[in-house]
């Protein structure tokens, strides 16, 4: 018998703004204690509400790292739609790299929680997860294929290629959060996509 949906509470503006503040809160303590040893109560606590004020706001543990989970690949998407007018594949891929950095510079919690935890989501939330990892993966790989296909980039794997340049961009989780207040985003992006867009480009970059 198919599992009746559960009924959502109506949101307000206040609503959706205090789930924000709780998610910053919530990524923070993840990326201090990890994941699995942050507890429902943890996490009220760090937030500054009784536990059954927070279920009020997220059901559980596992919707709080769902929302983490949405809420930046929201950000990554929303940048390459805003970006697609350009038409140059050079700077849409700069601009996605940028958008990367800027998430991991403003929001360290959030990324590593994306990055170290996807494997602990589980039924329709990793589900849709990963159906909108896809689309952005697709996305990319549009951009890659049309550098191939109007000349600027050398004839490459898109797919491998792809998964280079995530793998360029998204290890910067690692390393960067230290340095982000002395090294903006877009400076960090130019130092590492211009040897990538070297190796790529049929012509000097």
């Amino acid at each position: 018998m198919a599992r009746q949906a559960t009924k959502k509470r109506p949101t307000t503006e206040a609503h959706g703004e205090k789930r924000n503040e709780i998610l910053k809160h919530c990524a923070v303590l993840f990326d201090r204690v990890g994941y699995h040893k942050a507890s429902m109560q943890m996490l009220a606590d760090e937030v500054g509400l009784g536990k059954p004020t927070l279920y009020h706001y997220f059901r559980s543990k596992h919707d709080i790292l769902y929302a983490i989970h949405d809420a930046h690949m929201s950000a990554l998407l929303e940048g390459l739609s805003s970006d697609d007018a350009t038409g140059d594949p050079f700077v849409l891929l700069r601009s996605a790299c940028i958008d990367i950095l800027r998430q991991i510079a403003d929001h360290p919690g959030y990324v590593r929680a994306f990055m170290d935890h996807y494997g602990d989501l589980e039924g329709t939330l990793r589900n849709q997860i990963k159906e909108r990892r896809n689309a952005y993966f697709a996305r990319l790989q549009g951009i890659i294929v049309k550098g191939i296909d109007n000349g600027q980039f050398r004839d490459c794997d898109p797919t491998l290629t792809t998964y280079a340049f995530l793998g360029m961009c998204n290890w910067a989780y690692k390393w960067y959060p230290p340095l982000a207040k002395k090294q903006s985003p877009e400076k960090v992006a130019d130092a590492l996509c211009r040897p990538f867009f070297e190796g790529l480009s049929k012509s000097p970059v």
